[in-house]
C-alpha cells in the first residue's frame, strides 16, 4: 500500500498489486480512497483482490477475496516523517499528515497555484518546481514572482538555459495581470474550485476584503454554495498564515475585473448546457467563460433546472437534445445565443425576437 500525499495533507491509500489486464491496459494500482474503505475491505499485504475499471477508466477494488486485515495504518507521513493522524471527514476516516511544513503539501500547493486555471504560469511544471525548491529558491508563493533575483542559478540548472529562463520570466510577468477568482482558486482552499471562486468573487463585487471576511451566512446565501463549503471556507481564513500569504501575493498582482455590475447581468440566474462543435467560439471553455461573466451557469447535463441547451445542430437526435425536448428546454444555436446576448438585463429588446424562452416551449 502506498500513501500518496495531497496539498491538504490528506494521505490517499493506493493499493499496489501484480499487473492485470483490464479493458485493454495493464493495471497495477487502484485508489482505496480513505481509511474507512481500507478497514472495510480488511486489506493486508499478500491479499488476493478482484479489480475492475469504473466507467471503463478508473481502476477500483471490487472485493478482497482473502481479507487478512493485517495492513497497518501508518502514524508517520511517508514524505516528511511527521506525525500522521486519522480524522473523520464527511463520516469517513481519512489519514492526514499533521506537519504544516511538509514539503509534499508545499509542492502540491505550488503546483495548483501556477496551474492553468489559477495563475497560469507556463514553464513551472512539478518537476521544475521541485528543482527550484531543492535549490532553495522557493519558500512561499511570493518567491515565484522574484525568481529574477536568481537568474544565474536558474540558467545553470540542469535542463534550463537562458532561453528557458527568459520564457519563464515572461510567463511570470503575464501572470501578474490576473483576476481575483484565479487567485482565490490558486490559494488551495478546500472545496473551492474555479467555478466556486468565481461565484464568491462575483457575490462580493470582487472586493478582496469582502471576499476574505465573508461569513457562513453570507456564503450560504450564494446559489451553489452549501453550508459545508461555507464553513470550510471561513475556517481556512482563520489561520493568520493564509491571510498573510493572500496579502503578500496581492501586492505582486495587477487585478482586472471580470464583472461589471451595471452591465453584465444579461444571463443572471440562467443555467446552460453546451454540446456539439462550435463556430463562433474557439472552444467550450471560451463560451462557458462568457456565460459565467454574464451571471449564468454552465452544467454538464440537461435537467429540469436547465434553461437553455446550446447546440449548433438544433435538429440533432442526440441524448441531450432529446432530453431537452422532453423537458421543454429551448435548444439554441450559437447564432440564437448571440441574439440572446444582445438583450439587455432588463429584458426590453426587440433584437432578441425569435429566441424562445423556456416557458414558451
Amino acid at each position: 500500500m502506498e500513501w500518496s500525499p495531497s496539498r491538504t495533507g490528506l494521505l490517499n491509500p493506493v493499493a499496489i498489486f501484480e499487473p492485470v489486464e483490464l479493458e485493454g491496459t495493464t493495471v497495477t494500482r487502484a485508489s482505496v480512497h480513505n481509511v474507512s474503505i481500507v478497514k472495510e475491505l480488511q486489506l493486508g499485504i499478500g491479499d488476493e483482490l478482484e479489480v475492475y475499471k469504473a466507467n471503463m477508466i478508473i481502476p477500483q477494488i471490487a472485493e478482497n477475496l482473502t481479507r487478512s486485515g493485517t495492513l497497518p495504518i501508518p502514524d508517520k507521513c511517508p514524505v516528511c516523517g511527521g506525525h500522521a493522524g486519522i480524522r473523520a471527514v464527511n463520516e469517513a476516516q481519512s489519514l492526514y499528515c499533521e506537519n504544516p511544513d511538509c514539503p509534499a503539501k508545499a509542492m502540491k500547493s505550488y503546483t495548483l497555484f501556477v496551474s492553468r486555471d489559477a495563475l497560469n504560469i507556463e514553464g513551472l511544471s512539478e518537476a521544475t518546481l521541485e528543482k527550484l525548491m531543492a535549490h532553495g529558491l522557493i519558500h512561499s508563493f511570493v518567491d515565484i514572482f522574484h525568481l529574477d533575483q536568481h537568474k544565474n542559478v536558474i540558467v545553470a540548472m540542469d535542463g534550463f538555459g537562458l532561453k528557458s529562463y527568459e520564457n519563464l520570466q515572461a510567463s511570470i510577468e503575464r501572470a501578474k495581470h490576473t483576476t481575483l477568482s484565479r487567485l482565490l482558486y490558486g490559494c488551495g482552499i478546500p472545496n473551492i474550485g474555479l467555478a466556486t471562486a468565481k461565484l464568491i468573487c462575483r457575490a462580493f463585487q470582487e472586493d478582496p476584503d469582502r471576499v476574505r471576511s465573508a461569513d457562513v451566512e453570507e456564503l450560504s446565501a450564494i446559489d451553489g454554495i452549501g453550508t459545508v463549503i461555507a464553513e470550510g471556507y471561513v475556517q481556512w481564513w482563520t489561520d493568520p498564515r493564509h491571510s498573510e500569504m493572500f496579502d503578500s501575493v496581492l501586492r505582486e498582482l495587477d487585478l482586472t475585473r471580470e464583472y461589471d455590475q451595471q452591465t453584465e447581468n444579461r444571463l443572471q440566474g440562467k443555467v446552460f448546457v453546451i454540446t456539439g462543435s462550435l463556430e463562433h467560439f474557439s472552444n467550450r471553455n471560451a463560451l462557458k467563460e462568457l456565460i459565467e461573466k454574464q451571471g449564468g451557469k454552465v452544467t454538464g447535463s440537461v435537467s429540469s433546472k436547465t434553461d437553455y441547451l446550446i447546440n449548433n445542430d438544433v435538429q440533432s437526435t442526440s441524448t441531450k437534445n432529446k432530453k431537452a425536448r422532453e423537458l421543454g428546454i429551448p435548444i439554441l444555436s450559437e447564432e440564437d445565443f448571440l441574439k440572446l446576448m444582445e438583450k439587455p438585463a432588463d429584458g426590453k429588446s426587440e433584437d432578441s425576437a425569435g429566441v424562445p424562452k423556456k416557458e414558451e416551449i
